[in-house]
């Protein structure tokens, strides 16, 4: 029994042969080894080393054919997606610093526009008109007049004070300050060369005073029965007075005795304005019965006299070369006479919208106009038609007057302010003062001109017009196509009858 059990059985071993090198051959070509994590730290040197020599071992040569070209392609195909996503990665790159570019030059042109649009605001703005006036006691400015020949304007207010500026593009410098009247200053203005500066006041008294002195050489303290109310100087030696009663008188300042050459009563009301021709004959008066005389004031009579008019005739101008007086009346008309003709008007222009308290002739056909809504409109004579705003007072304007050098004029209103405003560019023949900037309908083309005309700003006046946002959105205008020439008609005529005749043919 020990024998037969120490010795092997031979089912046993034929099992072992037939069964383990099958197994062995199924399991090395489906079985791919598999690397069992081991940590160091718990094994020994030796343990390790000998477990990878067992797994190196168990590769066959089919497994290092199938695991070398695995890693091949694996290695291949990550090489390319690498390179596809490097190209990407680039493309995207470009592109945003295309755009950081775009943007970055965008936004440095922004920002010098900026910088230029500040600078040029910081920039001190070169001054065109003298800066406004106001009177010490912020009172209403009753009158105003320039000097003749040098840059003096003088200004009276209601409280009977006279103040003398030269005025300046940069500065208004205050020269001389007069007391003469007790009431309220309402006239006030130079003789031709400067040298005489007259006055009138409510309280019925006339002051001329020498403007280098600034001493009185005359006065007259009675000079009429009621408040005066309009001053003018005819010549060197004669001017003129009219007070609230309509009375004219006309004095001679060389008379020793303070007595009137003439003296006039054919108006019920106050005499609002007076002017003259050079030749000083006629002395033209407008009142508030609403009627226009003239009076000869060599002969010492009444010349003519119109018609009375629905309203008062706040004020009148010469035109035409002194041959048409034009007249602005308190419901906004105004009535062109010809001159020796006064009966009646030959000529009207209705348009304004409020009335006319001043006039004030520039040129022989452009007048400029004060008005009751605060507003200094010019006007173009024959034909006639508004040409724009100069300027604006809040309040109704009171008084106008034009500068020795023509180019600025100078406006009285309520506010207590005496302001200038430049019109050379009235003398610019290439401006266009006028220049619709929007389409009209047929229906209210009229009417929206009209209101346009009315509202339109010149460039005295710092206001913008309301088509000036829009002005550079205009469509250019395309140029007319040059007409034909007969010889060109010629070519044209010949090369259509050619052009027949090959149709003809083909036919």
């Amino acid at each position: 029994m020990p024998e037969e059990q120490n010795e092997p059985s031979s089912t046993d071993e034929d099992e072992e042969s037939l069964f383990l090198p099958q197994a062995k051959e199924v399991f090395a070509q489906r079985r791919k080894p598999v690397v069992i994590p081991r940590f160091p730290e718990n094994f020994p040197d030796e343990e390790i080393n000998s477990d990878e020599e067992d797994v190196d071992d168990s590769l066959t040569d089919e497994e290092d054919e199938l695991s070398n070209e695995e890693t091949s392609e694996i290695a291949k195909a990550t090489t390319d997606s690498s390179e596809e996503e490097q190209e990407d990665e680039e493309e995207i790159q470009n592109q945003g610093e295309s755009i950081e570019q775009l943007a970055a030059g965008r936004e440095k042109k922004e920002d010098d526009d900026i910088i230029v649009a500040i600078c040029n605001a910081a920039k001190p703005q070169e001054k065109t008109k003298p800066p406004d006036l106001r009177t010490s006691l912020n009172c209403m400015v009753t009158d105003i007049s320039f000097h003749p020949n040098e840059e003096l304007i003088a200004m009276s207010d209601i409280e009977g004070e006279i103040t003398c500026y030269k005025y300046g593009n940069e500065e208004n410098e205050l020269l001389h300050t007069l007391n003469h009247h007790k009431k309220s200053c309402r006239a006030l203005t130079f003789n031709h060369d400067g040298a005489l500066l007259f006055s009138a006041s409510k309280d019925k008294s006339v002051v001329i005073t020498d403007t280098e002195t600034m001493k009185v050489t005359q006065s007259f303290c009675k000079a009429h029965s009621s408040p005066i109310y309009s001053l003018l100087c005819m010549d060197a030696n004669i001017w003129a007075s009219g007070d609230d009663d309509g009375v004219v008188k006309v004095w001679d300042k060389r008379r020793s005795v303070q007595k009137p050459v003439a003296e006039f009563k054919e108006m019920d009301e106050f005499v609002s304005s007076m002017i003259t021709d050079s030749g000083s004959r006629l002395l033209v008066c407008t009142s508030g019965e609403g009627t226009l005389t003239a009076f000869n004031t060599r002969r010492k009579k009444m010349e003519g006299q119109s018609e009375v008019y629905p309203s008062e005739m706040n004020c009148a101008g010469l035109i035409r070369q002194e041959t048409k007086v034009i007249a602005g009346l308190g419901n906004g008309n105004m009535y062109i006479f010809d001159w020796k003709a006064f009966g009646y008007h030959s000529d009207a222009f209705g348009d304004h919208p409020s009335a006319i308290n001043c006039m004030l002739p520039i040129m022989d056909n452009i007048v400029i106009t004060g008005c009751d809504d605060g507003k200094i409109r010019a006007i173009s004579l024959f034909p006639h038609r508004f040409l724009g705003v100069v300027g604006h007072h809040k309040f109704p304007i009171e008084r106008l007057d034009i500068s020795t050098c023509g180019h600025y004029i100078a406006s009285t209103s309520h506010d207590g302010r005496v302001r200038f405003w430049n019109i050379s560019y009235f003398e610019n023949p290439d401006l266009k003062l006028m220049e619709s900037t929007t389409k009209k309908s047929v229906r209210n083309k009229k009417r929206s001109l009209r209101k346009e005309k009315l509202g339109f700003q010149l460039p005295s006046s710092k206001r913008r017009n309301k088509g000036d946002f829009f002005a550079g959105f205009a469509e250019p205008e395309l140029e007319p196509e040059p007409e034909a020439g007969p010889a060109e008609e010629a070519e044209n005529e010949s090369e259509s009858e050619s052009d027949i005749e090959s149709s003809s043919d083909s036919d």
